[in-house]
Parts: C-alpha cells; structure tokens; sequence
C-alpha cells in the first residue's frame, strides 16, 4: 500500500495534504520532468510577478470575465495524470507515478482518486491537464479575437475591449470546461462586465487596487510591524502599473 501522505488537515474550507519524503521524492523527479515542457505564457502561476503581473496585463481592457473552477486538484483524477505522462513520454512508470501523486478523494463528486492540494506536483500535473484540455483550444480561439486570457490556478480572467467578443469568449470557455470534464463554480462566475473582483483585488480599466474588504480583514487580524509592511508593499505592487485619474 502506498503511504504518500502523513496528514491531512482543513483550512479555509480545503482539505491540505502533507506529502511523506518518499511522495517528495516522487515529485522532485515529476518537477524536473515538468522543466522541459514549455507552458503558454497565460499560465501565470508559473511566471514572475504570478496574480499580480496577471491583473496588471488586464488594465488596458475596459470590459472582463472570471472563472473559477471548481475543486480544480480534486477533480482530476489517477487515471487522467497517467494518460497524461504518458502522452509527455515521462521517462518512468507513468502508473506507479500517477499512484504516488494521488490520493482518495475527500470530496464526493469528483474521481475516487485525485490531485491533492500540499503536494508538490500538483500545480504542475494540474497544469499539463489543462494545456492538454478543450480549455487550451478555446483560449487560442480568445487570443484570434482579440481577448487577452488569463490563468493563475484556478482562476481564469478574460478580458476586451470588444463586450461582443469578449462574450463569445466566455461561452466557449464555458463549454469547454464542460468537455474536460472540469467544472466552473457557479457561485464565482462573473459574466462580462465593466468591473470584477478577483484575488482579492478590484479590477477596472486602468485600475488595480487590493478590495477594502481585504484590507480590513488584514487590519482585525492585528498582525505585528513586519506584517504590515509586507501588506503594504504588497498593495502598492498591486497599484504600481494603474493609470492617473
């Protein structure tokens, strides 16, 4: 029986797993396998500057989208990261390994066994699922209209200054969820609209700014001196690329 996790905790809702050395091991290899595949430059998890530089390519826009998948990890499954090596021709047992990178699922309606969130590989693997997805082919029909997508985990936001392209965009994206077999939350679902929240940020044209909501739950918390500064620095970062009023 494989052991790959010491425990498994909740937090803010999720269910957090703690991979064993042994799980870690597994995804050192899986990590430097993942190093010589090249994502498309929307997955910005995978870039420098992450969430923020991702709003920051959306302030020429004046109209946006969100999407928000749904138990991104948990929802794919053992079967699906094999298939998936295998495709990458991972050079090992694509089984063995999909085995060590999963466990069962916490959650009912997904795969009996799925990426957890806490492993190491989980981003990656996520990753190569959606690249090898309906959800690639419909942004690369959104980048030949015009509309700038983009991916940070879970979180897709597109953005235009064409409303009707920018819709189409929406819906195909949506469609495409559906044939990946990944679901869109309905309950953080923004259609296109002039203005958004996402990552905790308010997002309009030209305009990047952390939510004063976000702000006041940083302030309740009372957190000392040097968790302030970050805080700030963070919230001037998120406001360095805005446009004057």
């Amino acid at each position: 029986m494989i052991e790959n996790y010491k425990c498994k905790f909740k937090f803010h809702g999720k269910f957090i797993f703690v991979p064993s050395l042994i799980c870690d091991k597994k995804a050192k290899r899986l990590l430097a396998f993942g190093a010589s595949i090249e994502l498309p430059n929307y997955f910005f998890h995978y870039r420098p500057g992450g969430h923020v530089d991702a709003l920051h390519r959306h302030l020429e826009s004046r109209h946006f989208f969100r999407i928000d998948l749904k138990n991104f990890f948990y929802s794919i499954g053992r079967n699906r990261i094999s298939r998936l090596l295998r495709q990458h021709h991972f050079p090992g047992n694509a089984r063995t390994y999909a085995e060590w990178s999963t466990v069962r699922n916490p959650y009912p309606d997904g795969p009996r066994y799925a990426l957890p969130i806490g492993f190491r590989q989980s981003p990656l693997l996520a990753s190569l699922v959606l690249y090898d997805s309906a959800l690639a082919s419909a942004i690369e029909d959104a980048y030949a209209r015009g509309v700038f997508v983009s991916i940070y985990f879970d979180d897709l936001i597109g953005s235009s200054n064409e409303i009707k392209e920018l819709q189409v965009t929406y819906d195909g994206i949506l469609a495409a969820c559906v044939q990946a077999n990944l679901i869109a939350n309905p309950d953080k679902l923004v259609s296109p609209a002039d203005a958004i929240v996402a990552f905790n940020c308010d997002l309009t044209h030209g305009r990047a700014q952390v939510t004063d909501a976000r702000i006041q739950r940083f302030v309740d918390e009372h957190r000392g001196a040097q968790a302030e500064e970050a805080f700030l620095a963070y919230c001037e970062r998120v406001e360095r690329r805005n446009h004057p009023a």
